[in-house]
């Protein structure tokens, strides 16, 4: 395998740690009251790139944050919602963005109190009480966490002085009942935290007392698996999240009380099930997460949240009483997209340590486009033999337009390879690379316009200003991987939208087009271009904008989405993800048709076919079970009526 020449490794690396790690991206002071603890819980949801907040400042409120800003951007339908100790109290959303709001029960405070759970369908619905019980007049409603999709959906939940924690299972007509009541190691230790780890599977708690418990991973029947010893947490003061990142399994907590401080470990799980625990980063951190930022108020109920940002790689952080923020995680752990929905992943050292994962985008001449892309790098990846060709060729080109608005630019291209005379808009840098050969290194050209003809500078040996290649996996099923750098010798850096194509031809003004993207544009000799996609925004974060908000223009394309989002049919990302030994795969169809899903190795052998049947149009969930299959990554892809319509990737954990 050829290695990429380009320092990419650092964009996917633990970060070296250090006082004040987790970076401020915003505080919101606007539902705090440091004299009553109004607001206890928050999730941020990936379906709509929302916070969404539960507080009773005021009034009952279900309010909607703006993630990129902490701003108030909305607010839930909240008709209907009354009873118990507190009307609302956390809140948690599903595989489906489903929205859950617990109230909190408490029989000892008021009478008849139950522990009831309402459900928004969607930001825009009405609540809907999903269950309403006494159970048995114990508190709930101090942590409460939701896990699963579809009617596939486990909620949990326990309370101040408990030793108990509730299970509820979603039925096949997404009713809820309780499935099993767990006995905890110790009176409130699931009172602070609860982390499924899967639906119906693993759950990390935490939990504050007089019991000081530590933080704990149990069964989904209550029985102990793992503790994490004290000199990485402290006890009795945390709320808990665990997250998996591509190889990193992380837990992290947040003592409430009076620090606000937040920690993070790295967990490991061998082959026996064993849990072994590394510390992650600096012992603790000052966030000045208190109330106006000045004013550090007891909370005595260490009341709080963590979730996740995925679209930011960041932490948002609720402390009861002082403050709700959002914290980037760079220090810790960088990474180049934590959607986790990329459909392929590059191993850059060779030794499948280190992945960059990208979304297909589209399909030309047997061959798939990948893209994704951050602050730093623009990357495509095209599968196939096209550009391992010894004879060198063949040649690849990237093309794009800076200002798609303005006039600066040429149609013309730099080149003749393959015939090919025009652009389908007036590009500003066209970046070409050679085939690759025995040398070690990339060789190619960067032309940029300069108001009246093409300049260009060579790229060769180590030379990261411009662009690199890497293949992978060498052969028809492998992948090359294009990095076009976004800095003053590259791309450059004052564009907010973009216009891109890439194409690969031979080199020789006879010769062919072999594969061209957008898909909508021809191959062969001497082809006219016509189509191209248009983003309005490469990101300025660490992570990428989804490639799905990538736009197919141009002639024939009627202005549409990139032909990874399917507009008919929908395949979901697996849940769990990654899993052991068994997950969930969702799909929707939007009329009747013959649907199968295969799932396929990385050496492109299919393993298993599920779901084989015809089915009218619904939303459906299938189950895979990969116990008789290593570890590793693998793709599955959801097949209608002979078409393949959509891709993802998967994880096995062993």
């Amino acid at each position: 395998m050829r290695k990429c020449l380009f320092g990419l490794a650092v964009l996917l690396a633990a970060g070296t740690t250090f006082a004040g790690q987790y970076f401020l991206n915003w505080a919101n002071y606007q539902y705090m009251v440091t004299s009553s603890d109004v607001t206890r819980g928050l999730v941020y949801s990936p379906k709509t790139d929302h916070i969404i907040v539960a507080t009773r400042k005021g009034t009952t409120q279900i309010v909607i944050l703006n993630p990129a800003t902490g701003d108030s951007i909305g607010a839930l339908k909240t008709t209907g919602i009354t009873g118990g100790t507190y009307e609302i109290n956390l809140i948690d959303v599903d595989g489906d963005g489903r929205i859950y709001v617990c109230n909190l029960s408490a029989p000892l405070y008021t009478t008849g109190s139950t522990f009831r759970i309402y459900r928004w369908d969607n930001e825009d619905a009405e609540p809907v009480v999903i269950f309403d019980n006494a159970l048995d007049g114990i508190r709930y409603g101090d942590s409460f966490a939701v896990s699963g999709s579809g009617n596939d959906v486990w909620i949990y939940s326990s309370g101040y002085l408990s030793d108990k924690m509730v299970v509820l299972k979603s039925d096949a007509l997404g009713a809820f009942q309780v499935d099993h009541i767990i006995t905890l190691p110790c009176p409130d230790g699931a009172r602070q935290g609860i982390s499924p780890v899967t639906p119906g599977g693993n759950i990390w708690i935490d939990g504050a007392g007089s019991a000081n418990p530590l933080t704990r991973l149990i069964t989904n029947n209550g029985t102990l698996i793992a503790s994490v010893p004290d000199t990485i947490f402290a006890t009795g003061a945390s709320v808990v999240r665990h997250l998996n990142l591509g190889e990193y399994n992380l837990l992290f907590v947040m003592n409430g009380f009076f620090t606000n401080a937040i920690k993070a470990a790295r967990y490991f799980e061998d082959e026996l099930g064993t849990v072994t625990f590394d510390y992650f980063g600096d012992n603790s951190d000052s966030l000045m997460l208190a109330y106006q930022g000045n004013t550090m108020a007891s909370n005595t109920n260490c009341s709080g949240a963590l979730s996740y940002d995925s679209k930011r790689h960041s932490m948002i952080v609720l402390t009861g009483v002082n403050a709700i923020a959002s914290v980037n995680l760079d220090s810790l752990l960088k990474i180049r997209t934590s959607r986790e929905t990329g459909v392929t992943a590059v191993a850059i050292d060779g030794n499948n340590q280190e992945y960059f994962y990208y979304d297909k985008v589209g399909t030309s001449n047997g061959h798939d486009l990948y893209s994704t892309w951050g602050p730093n790098i623009v990357f495509f990846g095209v599968t196939g033999h096209t550009l391992f060709d010894q004879t060198l060729t063949n040649k690849l080109y990237c093309v794009f337009d800076l200002d798609p608005t303005g006039a600066n630019g040429s149609a013309t291209p730099p080149e003749t390879a393959g015939g090919v005379t025009n652009f389908p808009f007036k590009a500003d840098v066209v970046v070409q690379l050679d085939s690759w050969n025995v040398a070690e290194w990339t060789t190619g050209k960067v032309y940029k316009w300069n108001g009246s003809s093409w300049a260009n500078t060579t790229i060769e040996g180590f030379d990261i200003n411009y662009g690199a290649m890497c293949v992978v996996n060498e052969g028809d099923s492998g992948l090359t991987e294009i990095g076009v750098a976004r800095n003053t010798k590259g791309l450059g850096t004052a564009f907010s939208a973009v216009n891109m194509m890439l194409y690969v031809a031979e080199d020789k003004t006879g010769g062919n087009v072999l594969c061209a993207f957008p898909d909508g544009n021809p191959v062969g000799h001497g082809v006219t271009f016509t189509q191209y996609f248009y983003a309005d925004s490469l990101g300025t974060g660490m992570l990428p904008n989804d490639t799905k908000d990538l736009q197919i223009k141009g002639e024939g394309s009627a202005v549409r989405k990139s032909p990874a989002i399917v507009e008919d049919f929908h395949l979901e990302q697996n849940y769990p993800n990654p899993f052991n030994p068994t997950t969930q795969i969702g799909f929707s169809l939007s009329h009747p048709a013959a649907v199968h899903i295969e799932v396929f190795d990385l050496k492109g052998c299919c393993v298993k076919t599920i779901g084989n049947s015809y089915r009218s149009a619904g939303k459906y969930t299938v189950k895979f079970d990969g116990a008789g299959l290593s570890a590793g990554v693998y793709f599955y892809r959801l097949i209608a009526d002979g078409k393949t319509l959509a891709t993802h990737k998967m994880m096995l954990l062993k």
